[in-house]
């Protein structure tokens, strides 16, 4: 079958129109990698910087309000923002972070850091301070086998900011929260190397109120 003028010029117009295609998500992705770089300066020290990526529903926003990176979601049903450090592992050493939440009700979930092993699966590998369906605030710990410990944490205001740190070893991870000992966990202590993330979502039952993560800026550092 021989090609007419006219195909020909069709199957140029496809080919040009693919090339171009494939050039502007490159551009676009070139763009918001970039811009994930710029955001991370505002979570660990401005000569740090790590690529953010970040998982969200139509009712999640992310934004930076000075000076904090701020994540939240609208009081509506199963709703979740969550960004996560992707250009590098943390392993075991004495890291430190700023935070503080709004709107810790029910229905909510508010994840105020710190590292995660697969995000989204919160029991192969874990150590979080978190908000959840208990409706306590707790320090959560999973390895990667799948045990878990928790302990509740209910002589803090998570309203205001605090300073958070855990010294992790291979054996135990001890929190502190302004330079005062919290907890120590032994019983359910990751053994890799994880990523940094923050999150917050809602239950099946929207909330009265839309729940906040503020995480400041320049605050995640390892200390030790």
């Amino acid at each position: 079958m021989q090609l007419t003028d006219s195909k020909i010029v069709l199957l140029l117009v496809c080919v040009i129109c693919i090339i171009t295609s494939l050039l502007i998500c490159t551009l676009v992705n070139f763009y918001f990698l970039n811009k994930g770089s710029v955001i991370e300066s505002w979570i660990s020290p401005a000569d740090h910087y790590l690529p953010l990526a970040f998982r969200v529903n139509s009712e999640g926003l992310i934004y930076y309000d000075h000076p904090y990176l701020v994540i939240r979601v609208h009081n509506k049903s199963d709703q979740w923002i969550s960004w996560l450090a992707f250009g590098e592992l943390f392993d075991f050493g004495i890291y430190e972070w700023k935070a503080k939440c709004e709107n810790n009700v029910s229905g909510t979930y508010i994840y105020l850091g710190i590292l995660e092993h697969h995000h989204g699966w919160c029991n192969e590998g874990i150590i979080v301070v978190k908000f959840d369906d208990t409706m306590q605030w707790q320090f959560y710990t999973s390895d990667e086998t799948g045990n878990t410990e928790a302990t509740v944490i209910d002589d803090v205001d998570f309203t205001v900011e605090n300073t958070f740190k855990i010294d992790w070893t291979s054996s135990h991870i001890s929190l502190y929260i302004n330079d005062r000992l919290k907890t120590t966990h032994t019983a359910a202590v990751p053994q890799e190397a994880m990523q940094l993330f923050a999150e917050v979502g809602t239950r099946s039952s929207a909330p009265s109120c839309e729940p906040k993560c503020f995480f400041r800026e320049g605050s995640f550092r390892e200390t030790g």
